[in-house]
């Protein structure tokens, strides 16, 4: 996922200045802040209220029902109910090609958390998620023509069974043509009689949308999903202000009735992403500052499984997230 740039930079832009990164001293000194944070006295988190973006192999691959029974079944290990899965890019016509086994899978994961659900009592979601990328020879939105044909590709898959949505459309979109795919969107899942969850991945800043387009964003969906990740702050405090202040933005200029779901990073280096700033323990402990503040944080969300997970990670198996996520992500107040 893209991250927007910074107040007086130019779109695409991230800051210049860069740090070698904070290596383990850094990474203990954000351990030790966070386990200075006291744990909810309350319950642990609301599974239904955490996500993970899964593995893309795990619906383009072929898998049985007691496999993604056990899939599910991982998850909840880690307190997460909302299982997203990774559907094809739309063309820059809007149009999906959904391969044979996409569809299989999708039918197969939602039979699955059905089943889950019903030896458990737990509420797993299946959420399918759309990636699309307005930009030169990209998606154009303003198009009711494409708007029309990337409505028509998610009501296909949610016809598989799915009980969730979600729009992952980057370099974020600013212009009308979002808002009226959206408007267009619920209408026709209205129509199809769809009662599940529909979400945004949205800028974790308070600059990409005004707070008005950000208010109407989130009068049409059920819950925003705000990405603090990809970017390329050179410390952990500056990352970490990012994460209180767009927090703060979005309580205050989101609708009461729309969860707010930030999602925090554990994935390899990259040249936008210092895995020793943006973590799941410098992230958790500024979730943790936010709702001291006042700040509506709903749950968590994790970018992505695959590293945290399955280990596949170039700074080892990801065991200092997971044992953060564990001790204080999903003992934090959550908003209520």
């Amino acid at each position: 996922m893209l991250y927007p740039c910074p107040v007086g930079a130019s779109i695409g832009s991230k800051p210049a200045v860069r740090s070698a990164g904070l290596g383990l001293g850094g990474l203990l000194a954000a351990l030790a802040l966070i386990l200075a944070v006291p744990a909810a006295a309350s319950a642990r988190a609301d599974p239904s209220r955490m996500l993970t973006y899964m593995p893309t192999e795990l619906v383009h691959s072929l898998y049985g029902p007691a496999q993604v029974e056990g899939f599910i079944g991982e998850l909840a290990e880690y307190d997460i109910g909302q299982a997203l899965l990774q559907m094809p890019h739309f063309n820059k016509r809007g149009a999906i090609m959904l391969p044979a086994s996409n569809q299989q899978m999708l039918g197969t994961w939602a039979r699955a958390a059905s089943s889950y659900d019903e030896a458990t009592g737990s509420d797993v979601t299946v959420t399918a998620v759309f990636n699309g990328v307005p930009k030169a020879n990209g998606l154009n939105l303003e198009l009711p023509a494409t708007r029309a044909r990337m409505i028509a590709a998610v009501l296909a898959v949610v016809a598989e069974g799915i009980s969730g949505v979600q729009l992952d459309i980057e370099p974020y979109p600013t212009g009308p043509g979002y808002l009226a795919l959206l408007e267009e969107l619920r209408r026709a899942l209205d129509r199809q009689g769809f009662s599940g969850r529909l979400s945004v991945v949205a800028p974790g800043d308070s600059w990409t949308w005004s707070p008005a387009y950000l208010g109407r964003v989130g009068e049409l969906v059920d819950q925003l999903d705000p990405t603090f990740y990809d970017t390329e702050y050179a410390t952990v405090g500056a990352y970490q202000e990012l994460i209180e202040e767009g927090l703060a933005y979005y309580s205050a200029a989101a609708p009461p009735g729309v969860s707010i779901i930030p999602v925090i990073p554990c994935y390899s280096p990259n040249p936008w992403h210092d895995p020793a700033i943006e973590n799941v323990p410098s992230a958790t402990a500024a979730l943790a500052g936010a709702l001291a503040q006042g700040s509506r944080v709903d749950g968590a969300g994790l970018w992505w499984w695959y590293a945290f997970y399955y280990g596949h990670y170039k700074h080892g198996d990801a065991a200092a997230e997971r044992a953060a996520w564990q001790a204080q992500t999903v003992n934090l107040p959550f908003s209520p």
